[in-house]
């Protein structure tokens, strides 16, 4: 793992990761048509094409999910799963100033259970999938990466972030909802028991130079370029590796976790339902929405 001190050191680009990229304004226009558009570029040529898989996100103000948003996610990466040779996938936002914002609120407000389950079940299904990707993964994080916005980057194996106002976490606990145990576990992986203690149970968020030292961000760059060529370049130095071996290796390193996750699928839901659901939470949530909605248009956290 890659752990940059802020502004510092930079990670080495080859011109073949540059070639590879266009500019964040360029990615950003091409991607305007679609809430989310998927780039391969290419490592390898016949007979054994490889590539490496890029999911820009700009559904809707601020990068906020609801079922369709995370409809949308789900099939982009369901491109990047059928595309035969995929040695690495770079998550990136082509929106200003937000990587994710996370579920947008409203959605919460008096919704129905088996709209919960099928939004709840949705989400799990893809963070799961991110997660068991069987090639490394990098978060480019420009901006705010908050609530599942943050469970999205913890999904990838490396989070590179640009140097902004942006703050990352999980601020569940901020509208009364518990933070899953499988969530609560990935985020005591990368940081530490006691970091995790802290935050999760306030419902905390973190600045870019706060979150670096303790493992929540890897590395911290001056741009979105910046941030996406060095995850390029790194993805190529990864596909350096035996394909299978490296593949096979990430599956036995994950497989204690995954097996938790979905053994947990049951009591989890449940458990997020009857939060939700309290007129506690209910009202914490109205609240949130009208605070959110007197600041920016967006309105999101979890």
């Amino acid at each position: 793992m890659i752990r940059l001190p802020i502004l510092a050191q930079r990670l080495t680009v080859t011109a073949a990761a540059r070639r590879s990229l266009s500019t964040t304004a360029a990615r950003r226009g091409e991607a305007t048509a679609r809430p989310f558009h998927v780039a391969f570029s290419e490592l390898t040529g016949p007979p054994s094409p490889e590539c490496v898989a890029t999911i820009t996100m700009t559904c809707a103000k601020a990068n906020s999910f609801d079922l369709t948003a995370l409809q949308g996610l789900s099939h982009a990466l369901a491109q990047v799963e059928a595309q035969a040779g995929v040695r690495g996938l770079v998550l990136q936002s082509g929106t200003a100033g937000f990587f994710s914002a996370g579920f947008s609120l409203p959605v919460f407000h008096n919704i129905a259970r088996a709209d919960f389950e099928r939004l709840w079940a949705l989400s799990r299904d893809v963070f799961r999938r991110l997660y068991a990707l069987p090639a490394p993964s990098i978060a480019a994080i420009d901006g705010h990466a908050l609530g599942l916005g943050c469970a999205l980057a913890m999904a990838c194996q490396h989070r590179y972030a640009v140097h902004s106002p942006g703050l990352i976490g999980l601020n569940e606990v901020a509208v009364g909802l518990p933070v899953p145990q499988w969530l609560a576990e990935r985020f005591r992986d990368l940081t530490s028991l006691r970091a995790a203690e802290e935050l999760l149970s306030t419902g905390a968020s973190l600045s870019v130079a706060r979150a670096l030292p303790l493992g929540l961000i890897d590395a911290v760059f001056d741009s979105p370029e910046d941030a996406g060529t060095a995850a390029h370049t790194r993805l190529r130095q990864c596909a350096a590796a035996p394909r299978a071996a490296q593949a096979e290796t990430l599956g036995a390193l994950r497989r204690e976790y995954l097996a938790r996750f979905d053994a947990d699928c049951e009591r989890d839901t449940d458990q997020l339902w009857r939060a939700i659901s309290s007129p506690d939470t209910q009202n914490a949530i109205q609240a949130a929405i009208a605070r959110l909605s007197s600041r920016r248009p967006s309105t999101s956290v979890a």
